[in-house]
């Protein structure tokens, strides 16, 4: 993947959490169907792409 385009990804993927932490702040009786460990590993799983796309294109 070019380096452009990873940060350009990884920026969008950053935006869309910012969002979604704004939309979830909001609307504290929204929730998903599953248990919280489910959650915290697609949170985790998110914000570990999020850096390495971001991060990547800096690494030689």
């Amino acid at each position: 993947m070019a380096k452009k385009t990873s940060r350009i990804i990884g920026l969008i993927m950053l935006i869309v959490a910012i969002a979604f932490v704004f939309f979830a702040l909001k609307h504290p009786e929204a929730s998903f169907p599953w248990s919280n460990t489910v959650t915290y590993a697609i949170y985790a799983v998110y914000l570990i792409v999020v850096a390495i796309l971001l991060v990547a294109p800096f690494k030689k």
